[in-house]
């Protein structure tokens, strides 16, 4: 006889014979369950069959269950304590991390298989904040900028599903991005041409849900001719330009979620097919990344072009990015007076003043927020410094699109740099010919400026690189030209495509019997400059055998005149130069070989992109004539990773050349080979360049000369004394800098990344509680490796899941006969290879139990009681009470991050922000149950009264939060809106130009497509400025309660 209608009196007014209830264990009212409505007698007790998940159901004792019932609030459950335990927190949190919006999260810390470098997570900080989602990040040389990069591309995955990465770089380094991609970021990618990047766009846009790619292109391979914007032109270059120029991004989808340009330097010309390739690509693309370590170059206008790529809507004009810089610098003095010890109130807002008053800032909102927080104040401590800084850096006309790190602000225990000078003196054949050159150089100057007086110089450049290869060179119809005009560009950035007529102006200097081959053959006998070389590679190789040496020369001819040398006088050698292609990594890996070459002979261009740091020798058989690329070839050794104390950087000196003048009279005073050239690039490469063309002057006689190339030292050493002045008051920006990589690096401490063991944590509670048939096993002899079978019901829960949501990453675990491979920890994956899955926040299945977890957000319980060591946690023993919050504000952009707050029950003393959340880190990482909590509580008001205190706290912080986030709405939403018509104004004009274009032409068959992206254009901005004018009405806020509950210290 059934007694259903009848509730049992043991079980406190409910039935456990109707089937269905929700019901939970008093003892961890985290573990929820169904009850099935069949009962069973034990003696005096009754059993309930509870079902706990597809495959689970048991028989609990009655009296050991309760219904959840419908006042769960956090309130409640502690008054009741009800307590769950660490597992509970640990859930809570873990599952707010995995969701991929946690504003103060990086997702992409130990997400690889590289080390930690707080100063390689700054440029995650400005993205994030970049009002065009684009950023130039311009480290020096050696600092990881591929790495910085590709951990913006992790952020976007996690917190922006992004799945299509186009990487546009040299050709000879297509090899090296992709081995980077796949052995520190388990990132596959594809190397494509032109005709394989404009197929899968194509297929991107058919359906926008195209299948993930990840997609390295070189520059030369995509930049298309002159005429692509004309239909009849059908190569694949010409139509991909076409579909780009068609199909600009919007806010929701972009062919390219990231594009990343490396080497951007070669972009910086303006009217060059590479530059017009960026442009398209930019304007294609959701987000976009340039690197460069070369930013400023020898011109201001370099600068200028790359941010032009970056933003051209601001930056549209280069006389209006003048003003801009001028406009900024009150900005950065006033960050500068800020930092100062004690700061300088008084001086700042006076700065902020003249900021505000520009053209360009007057109406920036939190601009004018900060300056009314100055205004209301005579002292600040660190912290209003830190946020007032913060604010100061968003506000700044150019830091929103630039980040750059310098080695002496960011890396420690510097590797030491000891130049050590060769001096050749030259034979008297050589000082003959090199007589006769100059002086035919000089005569030819007169009367030209620009690229002809540049290019003669390059060959005065080559003699003295190596004289020998110089002269056989110039006997070879256009081998000279090549070499003159690549100097030309990569050492000034001038461009020979002037058609000027310096090709032939030495022609008659060549005739002398000077030059002859019989000289030739003299010269190589004579050859001081390649003595002195091998005597000293001789020495050092004596001393270690397995010694190795980088040589830098500019030149082909000489680095394989080095080359035949070298190997017939028993050096073993090996040789890279620009157009190698794929083949120089073969070499560069055998150089780095034990028992490989000793010898690496190197070109420029051949060396971008190496990374050297196994070697300590460097030896500048020539030296570049812009100090920049000084600074670069020396970037090739000493970069993150150097072991040795100390790098050696060897020079050669030829008594009475420009060498030797531009060596000992420039380079060695401002000690360009000891220290790197930090602030003073800005005009090194114009005095540089300047100091050259006086000394090939013909009008000035050697005093002038001399006089001239002192006065270029003298200047340059003072711009450094103003430096080092700027950096002894601590009024430069390290102090901020120092507080920002102190703040990553605390970040990283304090737990704000997703570990491997929350991900582990996750993925076992979550088969624990539902699917209990899967089995998680460690791989038997294989650390780090588990093998993963999922239960029937998993599998069919998976793959309704892959149905509905298309994936980026692969995965056989839903299809599976035999259990799978699987790793949790990135910085493993290059060793892993394919066939092993790693379990990231992006995997498949993590992306399905999250969607579980918030499907069914109610069976997360939120109160826990734990219990934790004192010497662990560094707090005093005795009871702790703690809340929790997640606050989101929606407006332009998304901001969220998890709140905390801590209270001690013996003095009710709150703890600050940053211990607070340390205690809960260390609570889920280390924390354990404490059983039976409910009976260690005497004073559950009191209990109370601290968590209220903290929710009081929590709820003040947040309104400030919520104030400030709206000041930078309005902001952001200004500069979009400045933005979008800027860009459609941009637009409109360019196809109006291109329609006239083709009217003018007779092209009157292509008018009306074109007329079709006029209108398209028109229409999209109408639809942005509408979303922005919603964004800046309807911005949302929620603050949610997560998780609250006790903490016991024991001692």
């Amino acid at each position: 006889m059934s007694n259903q209608n009848i509730p049992s009196e043991s079980t406190g007014g409910w039935n456990p014979e109707i089937a269905g209830q929700e019901v939970r264990i008093r003892s961890n009212p985290g573990q929820r369950g169904l009850t099935t409505g069949r009962v069973r007698q034990a003696g005096t007790r009754l059993l309930v069959q509870v079902q706990f998940g597809p495959n689970e159901k048991v028989y609990k004792p009655e009296n050991l269950l309760e219904l959840c019932g419908d006042d769960d609030s956090i309130g409640s459950l502690l008054k009741q304590k009800r307590f769950g335990g660490p597992d509970d927190l640990r859930r809570i949190l873990t599952f707010e991390k995995i969701k991929g919006q946690l504003t103060n999260i990086f997702y992409s810390m130990e997400a690889s298989q590289t080390d930690f470098y707080a100063h390689q997570f700054k440029p995650i900080l400005k993205f994030l904040n970049s009002p065009v989602g684009r950023l130039l990040i311009a480290d020096e040389v050696g600092l990881g900028k591929t790495i910085e990069a590709m951990y913006i591309w992790k952020e976007l995955q996690a917190r922006a599903d992004a799945r299509r990465l186009l990487i546009v770089c040299p050709a000879m380094l297509r090899q090296k991005w992709q081995d980077d991609l796949r052995q520190r970021f388990n990132i596959f990618a594809d190397i494509v041409d032109a005709k394989e990047l404009l197929s899968r766009a194509r297929a991107c846009l058919e359906t926008q849900k195209a299948q993930p790619f990840a997609c390295i292109a070189s520059l030369e391979g995509l930049r298309p001719g002159r005429n692509w914007e004309e239909q009849t032109v059908t190569n694949s270059r010409a139509e991909l330009a076409r579909l780009l120029d068609a199909n600009p991004a919007t806010n929701d989808f972009g062919i390219f979620d990231l594009a990343i340009f490396d080497e951007a330097h070669y972009l910086r010309n303006s009217s060059t097919a590479s530059n017009r390739i960026s442009r398209l690509i930019r304007d294609a693309s959701r987000h976009l990344v340039l690197l460069t370590a070369t930013p400023v170059q020898v011109h201001s206008t370099n600068l200028y072009q790359l941010l032009q790529i970056i933003s051209p809507d601001d930056f549209f004009d280069e006389m209006v990015f003048d003003n801009m810089l001028e406009a900024n610098n009150p900005i950065i003095r006033a960050l500068r007076f800020l930092w100062t010890n004690p700061p300088k109130i008084k001086q700042a807002k006076a700065e902020l003043e003249t900021a505000i008053a520009s053209q360009y800032l007057t109406d920036n909102r939190l601009l004018q927020f900060v300056r009314e927080a100055l205004l209301e104040t005579e002292d600040l401590n660190e912290e209003q410094r830190v946020d007032l800084g913060y604010k100061l850096e968003k506000v700044s006309l150019l830091g929103q699109y630039i980040t750059r790190s310098r080695k002496r602000d960011v890396i420690p225990n510097r590797v030491q740099r000891e130049p050590q000078t060769l001096t050749v003196r030259f034979s008297p054949l050589e000082k003959e010919i090199y007589d006769h050159i100059t002086g035919q150089i000089k005569q030819q100057t007169k009367g030209k400026r620009g690229v002809s007086v540049f290019r003669l110089i390059s060959r005065q450049r080559q003699m003295a690189s190596c004289m020998v290869a110089a002269l056989e060179s110039w006997l070879q119809d256009g081998v000279l030209d090549d070499l003159v005009n690549e100097s030309l560009w990569e050492d000034f950035g001038i461009s020979s495509e002037s058609g000027d007529e310096t090709s032939t102006e030495l022609s008659h200097g060549l005739g002398s019997p000077l030059l002859s081959r019989s000289n030739i053959s003299k010269l190589e006998q004579q050859d001081g400059k390649y003595r002195e070389l091998q005597k000293f590679l001789k020495n050092e190789l004596q001393k270690n055998k397995n010694e190795k040496f980088v040589i830098f020369a500019y030149f082909r001819g000489t680095l394989k005149y080095l080359q035949r040398r070298l190997e017939a006088d028993g050096v073993f050698t090996s040789l890279i130069m620009g157009d190698m292609g794929d083949s120089k990594w073969d070499v560069v890996k055998a150089f780095r070989e034990d028992h490989g070459p000793s010898v690496l002979l190197s070109s420029e261009v051949g060396s971008e992109g190496i990374d050297l740091q196994h070697c300590r020798f460097l030896v500048n058989y020539d030296l570049p004539w812009n100090p920049m690329k000084v600074e670069q070839r020396i970037g090739r050794l000493d970069r993150l990773g150097q072991k040795a104390d100390r790098i050696s950087i060897i020079n050669f000196s030829l008594v009475d050349t420009v060498e030797e003048k531009i060596l000992e009279r420039l380079y060695e005073r401002i000690n360009i080979f000891q220290e790197s050239v930090g602030d003073l690039e800005n005009i090194l490469g114009e005095m540089t360049e300047q100091l050259l063309v006086q000394l090939f002057d013909a009008n000035l006689t050697e005093e002038e000369q001399e006089q001239r190339a002192q006065q270029t030292v003298m200047a340059l050493l003072k711009e450094r004394t103003l430096q080092d002045e700027l950096e002894t008051e601590a009024i430069n920006m390290l102090a901020f800098s120092d507080h920002i990589l102190r703040s990553i690096t605390d970040s990283r401490d304090q737990g704000r990344w997703l570990q491997p063991e929350e991900v582990r944590a996750f993925v076992e509670d979550c088969f624990s509680r539902y699917y209990p048939g899967t089995v998680i096993a460690p791989k038997s002899g294989q650390d780090h490796l588990y093998e993963i079978t999922l239960s029937e019901d998993a599998k069919v829960d998976l793959q309704l899941f892959l149905n509905q949501h298309r994936c980026a990453t692969p995965t056989k675990l839903h299809i599976s006969s035999t259990p799978v491979s699987c790793f949790f920890d990135p910085k493993i994956a290059g060793t892993m290879g394919k066939r092993n899955e790693l379990l990231d926040a992006t995997h498949p299945l993590i992306l399905w139990i999250r969607h579980r977890y918030e499907t069914a957000a109610q069976k997360l319980h939120p109160v826990s009681a734990t219990r934790i060591d004192d010497q662990t946690i560094g707090l005093p023993p005795g009871l702790y009470v703690y809340a929790a919050h997640r606050w989101t504000f929606t407006g332009l952009k998304t901001e969220s991050q998890i709140a905390y707050k801590v209270a001690r029950f013996s003095d009710g003393d709150l703890l600050s922000d940053q211990v607070s959340e340390a205690v809960l880190t260390a609570i889920m990482q280390q924390g354990h149950p404490k059983s039976n909590a409910q009976n260690f509580i005497d004073d559950t008001d009191r209990v109370l009264a601290l968590h209220q205190q903290c929710e009081d706290v929590l709820e003040d912080n947040f309104g400030k939060a919520l104030e400030e986030f709206d000041v930078e709405n309005q902001n952001r939403c200004d500069v979009q809106e400045r933005s979008a018509r800027s860009f459609a104004e941009r637009k409109q004009g360019e196809l109006k130009e291109r329609i006239q274009r083709f009217r003018e032409a007779g092209k009157t068959q292509i008018i009306p497509a074109t007329e079709g992206q006029l209108r398209k254009v028109t229409r999209e901005l109408e639809v942005k400025l509408k979303s922005i004018q919603e964004k800046r009405e309807g911005s949302t806020f929620e603050q949610v309660q997560l998780a609250s509950g006790v903490i016991f210290v024991e001692a």
